[in-house]
This record gives C-alpha cells, sequence and structure tokens, in this order.
C-alpha cells in the first residue's frame, strides 16, 4: 500500500463516518443515493477519489432531485445545507487499490469502467454497505459471499430510487445494494419477515 497519500491518511482516521465515493469520475454528479445513505447512518464526510488529475465538485446534475436534497441536507446538517461541502473531501490521482485494508463506513461503485475488478479491495474496506448503481455497460462487483449479501429491504428503507432504470424492466432499479451480513439497519428486520429474509438473502446473497 502507498504510504504518506492524502486520502490514506484522511481515511484512516475518518474512514469510520465516510462514505467513499470509488473512481467518481472527473465530474460529480447524481449523487441523491449516495446522500440518502450517508444521512441514514448518520456519516459525516462524503469522500470521492478517481484515478484522473483532478475532480469538479460543480456539476448543473448534482442531483437528480436538487429541492429534495436541499431539504435532506438541511435536516442533516440543522439549517444548514451548506455544511456538506465543509465535509466533502475529493481525492485525485488516487487508484481504487490504494485504499485496500482502509475501513470505510459505506462503498459506492458508480458508472465503473469494464474489467475494472475491486471486489478484493471492497471486501478488505470492510464498508457496512456498497452500492452500485447505473450498471448499463458498467463492471459489476460481484460480492456474493465473503460476509456480503444483495439486499432489498435496505433500498426501501434508505429510500434509494433510480434515476436511469432499464427502459424495458421498469422492476429493475438499476443499482444493487449490497450488506455485510455483521450489520443491521434499524427499522427493517421484523420478527414476522425474519425468517423470509434470511431465505430471500441466503439463496440470491
Amino acid at each position: 500500500m502507498p504510504e504518506n497519500k492524502p486520502a490514506i491518511d484522511f481515511l484512516r482516521e475518518h474512514g469510520h463516518t465516510s462514505l467513499v465515493s470509488l473512481g467518481c469520475g472527473r465530474m460529480i454528479n447524481r449523487i441523491d443515493n449516495h446522500l440518502r445513505l450517508m444521512t441514514a447512518l448518520n456519516l459525516t464526510y462524503y469522500v470521492g477519489i478517481d484515478c484522473g488529475p483532478w475532480i469538479e465538485p460543480v456539476s448543473p446534475n448534482l442531483f437528480f432531485d436538487p429541492d429534495g436534497m436541499t431539504r435532506l441536507l438541511s435536516q442533516h446538517y440543522g439549517g444548514e445545507p451548506r455544511r456538506f461541502w465543509e465535509n466533502t473531501r475529493l481525492f485525485p490521482e488516487t487508484w481504487v487499490e490504494d485504499l485496500e485494508d482502509i475501513h470505510c463506513a459505506v462503498v459506492v461503485c458508480q458508472r465503473v469502467y469494464p474489467h475494472c475488478r475491486w471486489e478484493e479491495v471492497i471486501f478488505s474496506m470492510t464498508p457496512k454497505l456498497v452500492l452500485q448503481e447505473d450498471l448499463h455497460g458498467c463492471e459489476r462487483q460481484q460480492l456474493r459471499g465473503k460476509s456480503y449479501v444483495r439486499t432489498w429491504a435496505e433500498k426501501k428503507c434508505y429510500g434509494l430510487r433510480p434515476y436511469n432504470p432499464w427502459a424495458m424492466f421498469r422492476g429493475e432499479y438499476n443499482l444493487i445494494l449490497w450488506r455485510s451480513r455483521d450489520f443491521r439497519a434499524d427499522g427493517i428486520e421484523t420478527h414476522r419477515w425474519k425468517t423470509l429474509r434470511w431465505l430471500r438473502e441466503w439463496v440470491m446473497g
């Protein structure tokens, strides 16, 4: 692992309160679901990393639902939604592989280039949740096994919404959420559906 990289130094200290977007691209955009997870888990930092030479935080497509995201951030930051930018950290010239063994609370993989296989790095980061979205023509990370299960209940719990659903299959949201088997979100586990949920995760996860 490379030493003394800004992203590594920051996440060694703050990874447990950070959502990390792997390969976020040169322009931050469509981060609505990222913020829904970040605020639901009461995380502090939004971290974007990319191997490119720069990352532009300002984008006309930053949010799919700008008004809704402003309200969400206002609630999260006590009426001061601009505090989100004070807690945003962007690290260009950083490879995903640089973050091996650096713990992070949540990991996002958005529009991953074909043939980018990050499973082992993600496993080593031990996130509670892993979100993959906008999967058209992109590489899906296969996290089945190794303590992760594909989950549906949390999608509804966190209010995750597709901004680019499959045109022909409306039931497929074009996003996948993985959960660590050791993590349980508040308000999801109920005695009535516990067995059914466990069976579905055992078969599909």
